[in-house]
């Protein structure tokens, strides 16, 4: 087992889990696998954000498209762009709900 000895205000110290003053390389691995699932958490974190923006715009578009404020001619005029906002919307929610659903079963 090696050991790495380090000054008392190094940037390094916060990898000294049971700070005794000495980092062992088995104290960098698991602070390497804590860190691994950090970024594995806000990678995560992002993807449900995202997957839920996707959802709130496609009910939020919907509402404002029955609404008085947008003329029924200027819906007609955009249909194929509105389609095609929902198609990728909906390619978002499904793809995280897919993946989600598939990394469960790993």
């Amino acid at each position: 087992m090696k050991t790495k000895q380090f000054q008392e205000d190094t940037v390094y110290s916060k990898y000294d889990l049971n700070h005794d003053g000495i980092i062992t390389d088995e104290e960098l691995a698991a602070a390497k696998e804590i860190g691994e699932a950090e970024a594995q958490i806000r990678k995560l974190k992002a993807q449900k954000y995202m997957a839920s923006v996707a959802l709130g715009a496609c009910l939020v578009f919907t509402l404002l498209l029955v609404s008085p404020a947008v003329s029924v001619e200027r819906v007609n005029a955009l249909s194929d762009l509105f389609g095609l906002f929902y198609i990728s919307m909906a390619g978002v929610v499904g793809a995280y709900m897919g993946v989600s659903a598939w990394m469960s079963r790993k």
